[in-house]
């Protein structure tokens, strides 16, 4: 059976989504199976989806484990995206009945500050829903719409080819996002440089893992064709 259409799960996933997940694809006759994923709740083709309460999410990002998180997430799918279900308020009043007080506003700012942070390191989709079965909806979604061509994608991927920096240009075609060629550019200043570094060099740049760095190296060094894998897009 083809990776690609066979939606994984974590089996490790006990947040309660997964049962909606499951659930939805059930009744949409959507492939999916169940294994330990290693990096991510859920995955497809090359999208990665890491998904979290609201309640997770605050923890994971007092903790440190969320930035680590995304940096993987990042390292590993050409199409990365963050889905977070629930709502501030009923965090709060969760919090509250276990004995913390948290101010409205602080975990706001928090939350929003996080956000923006993510937003802006990371070539990474961010998405909030209000509860657990609008997100397990559209991760359903998303996986059936996968490799299927709407209205707005001509026009999309067009926008997407190029910057107005060629150099970004080039660099986002060796493998890099758009935020990471910009990191490398202004920390070694040109394209030739960025082209002598090693996998080790490259690593110490924010968002860059082991294979990022290794994706990176080929591209520049390698004296075949390197070809990226490519979805085949047809009509929904």
């Amino acid at each position: 059976m083809d990776d690609k259409r066979i939606l994984f799960i974590d089996n490790r996933e006990r947040s309660g989504l997964e049962k909606l997940v499951i659930k939805y694809c059930e009744k949409n006759k959507l492939k999916y199976q169940m294994r330990q994923t290693l990096i991510t709740d859920y995955s497809f083709a090359d999208v990665g989806i890491e998904a979290k309460s609201m309640e997770d999410y605050f923890g994971s990002l007092y903790s440190g484990h969320l930035e680590r998180q995304l940096q993987n997430l990042e390292d590993n799918y050409n199409s990365a995206i963050l889905v977070i279900h629930g709502t501030i308020d009923k965090y709060i009043t969760k919090a509250r009945k276990g004995g913390k007080k948290i101010p409205f506003v602080q975990a706001f700012n928090r939350f929003i500050g996080s956000i923006a942070r993510w937003n802006t390191d990371y070539d990474i989709s961010i998405l909030i829903f209000p509860d657990k079965s609008a997100a397990a909806r559209f991760i359903c979604k998303r996986f059936e719409k996968h490799g299927t061509l709407g209205s707005s994608s001509t026009y999309r991927l067009l926008r997407k080819t190029s910057t107005e920096d060629m150099r970004i240009d080039i660099l986002r075609s060796a493998g890099c996002s758009q935020a990471i060629a910009k990191r490398l550019l202004d920390e070694h200043g040109s394209v030739i440089e960025v082209c002598s570094l090693t996998a080790e060099e490259l690593q110490k740049v924010e968002g860059i893992g082991k294979v990022r760095a290794k994706r990176i190296v080929e591209a520049f060094n390698s004296e075949t064709a390197i070809v990226q894998e490519k979805v085949k897009m047809s009509r929904a």
